[in-house]
C-alpha cells in the first residue's frame, strides 16, 4: 500500500489570499510562515484575472520573499498543479521550483511555483498588490516584506477586475467543484 506523503508547498504572492487558498487547497495544512532568501516578487508578461503582470520570484542577493508553507496531499497538489498551469511536459505557464525556506522551527525543504519568466517585465494592477496585500496581511506576515510590495511600481486596471471569480476557475480546473 503506497503511502500518501504530504507536498510542503511554499505559497506567496497572490496564493496567499485566503480566498484562493480555499479554492485551490480546501485541506491544505498551513505548517508555519517562511521567508525565500535571496530572492524578490517579480512581475511579467498579463494575468488575464487581473489586468497586469503576474508575481514569480526570481534570484536577487540579500532580498526576501515571505510566505506560508502548506501541507498538501499529492491529490490536492496535482489540483493545485492544474490550477496554477503546470504542465510535466514543461509547457505550462508555471513550474516546480524545488528549494528551501526558513521557518521558525527551522529549515524546510518545498516546492514553490515559478512563472515562466522569459516573458517581458510588466507592472502588475494596483488591485492585484492589494489582493496579495490582504493575504500577507492574513497570514501576519512582516510589515516590511508588506511595504516592499505596497511600494511597488503597479498600474490600474483597465477593466473590472478580477474577471472572474476565483473559486470558479478551481472549479474549471477540477471538471466542475472546488472539492
Amino acid at each position: 500500500m503506497a503511502i500518501d506523503r504530504p507536498v510542503l508547498q511554499f505559497l506567496y504572492g497572490a496564493d496567499l489570499h485566503p480566498e484562493r487558498l480555499a479554492a485551490c487547497c480546501p485541506g491544505g495544512e498551513v505548517k508555519a510562515v517562511g521567508v525565500l532568501r535571496d530572492h524578490r516578487l517579480a512581475f511579467f508578461g498579463h494575468n488575464d484575472l487581473w489586468d497586469g503582470g503576474e508575481e514569480t520570484v526570481l534570484a536577487e542577493k540579500g532580498a526576501s520573499v515571505h510566505g506560508i508553507v502548506v501541507a498538501l496531499s499529492t491529490r490536492e497538489a496535482d489540483f493545485f498543479d492544474k490550477v496554477r498551469g503546470v504542465r510535466l511536459n514543461g509547457t505550462g505557464s508555471h513550474f516546480h521550483y524545488p528549494t528551501r525556506v526558513e521557518t521558525s522551527g527551522g529549515p524546510l525543504d518545498v516546492v514553490l511555483y515559478k512563472l515562466d519568466d522569459s516573458r517581458t517585465p510588466a507592472p502588475p494592477s494596483v488591485e492585484y498588490i492589494a489582493y496579495m496585500a490582504a493575504g500577507m496581511r492574513h497570514f501576519g506576515l512582516p510589515a516590511a516584506s508588506l511595504a516592499t510590495l505596497e511600494t511597488l511600481s503597479a498600474r490600474p486596471a483597465t477593466v473590472p477586475v478580477p474577471r472572474i471569480a476565483f473559486p470558479a476557475i478551481a472549479a474549471a480546473a477540477s471538471g466542475g467543484c472546488a472539492c
